[in-house]
């Protein structure tokens, strides 16, 4: 979807937009679903350019980071969006040689050139933004054994953990206790 950003310099816009984001584009594989993503908001003129407030609403399903089971999540929440010129962000041919250091209010602005703004990329961001990056079925979930990959949620594991070589030689290293 475009945003037609001339059709709010008059008086604002209402947005209502239903996105199929597919789960495979957003590269995430922990996402094992994703519903359709609903955005409403009202896009209006604010000099020098257009600010796009609005709120969106999705579930999925992503796998726990410990025990692979699917884990629910619903994200519903305010988004907000400032278009600005591309003109008036541009830094003069001296400086563009130096670095910039951008702050975050830089960083919530959209620059356009044309009044025509894709906007499936921004929907796009944040959803990533929302979804759970290491979500656990529960706070106490054990996990898969790192040997047999039982379930500890569900069975106890026999297996003993590896032991580690590594030290040994530190062992050796240090004095004998004595008994006095």
């Amino acid at each position: 979807m475009d945003l037609d950003l001339e059709k709010a310099l008059d008086e604002p816009l209402d947005l209502s937009h239903q996105f199929d984001v597919p789960g495979e584009r957003l590269k995430r594989g922990e996402l094992l679903s994703l519903s359709p993503v609903r955005f409403s908001g009202r896009l209006r003129r604010a000099e020098p350019g257009f600010l796009l407030d609005g709120r969106l609403e999705f579930e999925g399903t992503v796998v726990c980071a410990r025990c692979l089971k699917p884990v629910p999540f619903r994200r519903s929440g305010a988004v907000s969006w400032l278009f600005a010129p591309a003109h008036l962000r541009r830094q003069p041919a001296a400086a563009a040689d130096e670095e910039v250091e951008l702050t975050a209010k830089d960083l919530d602005i959209v620059t356009y050139d044309d009044f025509t703004v894709p906007f499936d990329p921004l929907i796009e961001e944040q959803i990533q933004l929302e979804i759970p990056m290491r979500a656990l079925c529960r706070d106490d979930c054990r996990g898969l054994c790192p040997m047999c990959g039982t379930d500890r949620n569900v069975a106890p594991c026999a297996c003993t953990p590896p032991t580690d070589d590594r030290w040994t030689a530190l062992k050796a290293l240090r004095p004998q206790e004595t008994d006095t």
